[in-house]
């Protein structure tokens, strides 16, 4: 997909190269350039997120190495926790999450489909696993534990239910407090660790995130997205892929959360005490670990270190992700428009309460986004049009001035005044739409809300390409039209070899979800429209 997007911006790009050869712009102001150029220079280089240190670098805590768990897994109780929107089963052995099921996701369409297992886990790269790191060695919670309740069965409407491990090692307690919501996909997690030792514990204490990515089988070939890790840290989000993991990585400053996500879900745990100032990602085996620590940590004897967290585990449902707070909905990548993409998927949402269609939804966005940039839209018809007229005119001077240049692009200055033209003019509200275009893009692309999300007929995926093609192909014949209506501001032969896009842009679209070539088609039928209304008023004296 992004192969193609590239190819896209480069055919974009060699139109207006074009463009500019066949209508060379007037030459810049010397003087205007160095002021420029002496400007930017000025500029401060804005460090990357890997690059920036935070004031007071706290001891950091060494990567954990993997544990010898020997446990007769026969005589684990599970523990299940039934809520309307997953299945979770714990164990006793750390009072860890063992399986977490979404029930109102499938991995394929159809009656075939099962429910997704966002976590599957097994001993002993079990999520939510505590350490209270000592300088002489880590003390885990990898111990068979008390549970409290044998089920948990939470119906829409029950009040929310607790399950609570208890355990002790080597003096150390270790209490786990997991309170479940019937309605959420979020659950809290209390973590207590209590010295009855009778000397002073100094370490670090570190929360693990272990995971590997769901096995989803998804119709389109762009439905499975890299496996990475997710920290927000300060206000920024640092993302780094599985793959890229060849050796344990750190991540220092103020931790709002750590996620591992793939494309349309995560699991997510956010830590309410803002002594976690440190994550370390380490990778293998296709499983991912994400260590989210607090540093310097003092329990006397007697005393207790108790910590509270957040946890998400689901959809990347930007409506739930912003109820959740502490910026979780920036766990969604959407890319450089992103602060553009996530109004457009809040408009979706909103729009859907009425609809219930994301396909129709689509559709009405297309038609918003077409009412607002309709100023800018005519603004370029009509450029594009007075540059029709005065082609005999341009023709005529580039055979008189043919072989100088600088009187050429002189002698068309002059004409573009005389008749005030900008030659710029058709391009320039074009571009000012992309990056409208582009965050559309993205949040169609890879936001859950349209995964398995039903059309009309034969489109039961709007996430996933039209199985016959029938979309792209009338999207390429509205390109087609659309491209002989608009007036031609170049040489024939330029007009000729522009015939060729619609056949490329709709090779390139028969693979897209059918969601984004929805949304190209009724804007290329909007444009047909507004374009015969500016050419029959252009016609009748403006």
């Amino acid at each position: 997909m992004e192969k193609r997007l590239i190819l896209f911006i480069a055919l974009t790009f060699i139109v207006l190269l074009l463009y500019n050869r066949l209508f060379p712009p007037p030459k810049p102001n010397p003087a205007a350039k160095n002021k420029a150029q002496k400007q930017a220079v000025k500029k401060e280089k804005t460090p990357s997120l890997a690059e920036t240190k935070p004031a007071a670098k706290p001891a950091k805590a060494a990567p954990l190495k993997a544990e010898t768990v020997k446990v007769d897994i026969k005589n684990l109780k599970p523990i299940r926790v039934q809520t309307p929107l997953y299945t979770a089963v714990f164990t006793s052995l750390g009072g860890r999450l063992v399986s977490w099921k979404l029930k109102k996701y499938k991995d394929v369409m159809g009656p075939k489909g099962k429910p997704i297992e966002l976590i599957r886990a097994s001993i002993p790269d079990l999520p939510y696993k505590g350490t209270f790191a000592r300088s002489k060695s880590p003390v885990t919670d990898t111990l068979p534990m008390r549970a409290d309740r044998e089920e948990i069965t939470l119906k829409p409407g029950d009040s929310p239910a607790v399950l609570t491990f208890t355990g002790t090692k080597d003096g150390i307690r270790f209490t786990k407090r997991y309170t479940f919501f019937p309605g959420k996909y979020e659950a809290d997690l209390e973590w207590n660790i209590e010295n009855g030792t009778n000397e002073k514990l100094v370490g670090n204490t570190i929360l693990s995130l272990i995971n590997k990515p769901s096995r989803i089988k998804e119709k389109s070939k762009y439905g499975q997205q890299d496996y990475s890790a997710d920290i927000l840290k300060g206000s920024s989000v640092y993302r780094k892929k599985l793959k890229k993991i060849e050796k344990p990585v750190t991540v220092e400053g103020k931790i709002g959360w750590a996620a591992l996500s793939e494309k349309y879900f995560v699991t997510l745990a956010a830590p309410e005490s803002q002594v976690f100032n440190q994550v370390i990602l380490s990778g293998k085996d296709k499983t991912l670990d994400a260590d989210i620590t607090a540093t310097a940590v003092v329990i006397d004897p007697g005393q207790a270190q108790h910590y509270k967290f957040r946890l998400y585990n689901g959809p990347k449902l930007l409506a739930n992700l912003k109820k959740f707070g502490k910026d979780a909905e920036k766990v969604i990548d959407y890319g450089w428009f992103g602060i553009i993409a996530r109004p457009l998927m809040q408009f979706l949402n909103w729009s859907n309460r009425y609809t219930h269609n994301y396909g129709i939804d689509i559709i009405l966005l297309t038609i918003l986004i077409k009412i607002i940039f309709w100023p800018l839209t005519h603004k370029s018809y009509k450029s594009m049009a007075d540059m029709q007229k005065i082609q005999p005119l341009m023709q005529k001077l580039r055979e008189k001035y043919k072989d100088d240049k600088e009187r050429l692009n002189q002698e068309m200055m002059r004409l573009y005044k005389q008749h005030k033209v900008n030659p710029l003019g058709g391009c320039l509200p074009m571009l000012l739409q992309i990056p409208v275009f582009f965050a559309l893009y993205k949040a169609l692309l890879d936001s859950v809300e349209l995964r398995h999300a039903p059309f009309f007929w034969w489109i039961q995926d709007l996430s996933a390409k039209d199985p016959y093609y029938i979309t792209p192909i009338i999207m390429g014949l509205t390109m087609l039209i659309q491209q002989k209506m608009t007036p031609s501001t170049g040489d024939p032969k330029m007009a000729k070899m522009m015939l060729i896009m619609p056949i490329v842009f709709t090779f390139m679209f028969l693979n897209f979800p059918s969601g984004l070539v929805i949304y190209w088609l009724v804007n290329n039928v909007l444009s047909i429209g507004q374009q015969f209304y500016t050419n029959r008023k252009l016609a009748h004296g403006r």
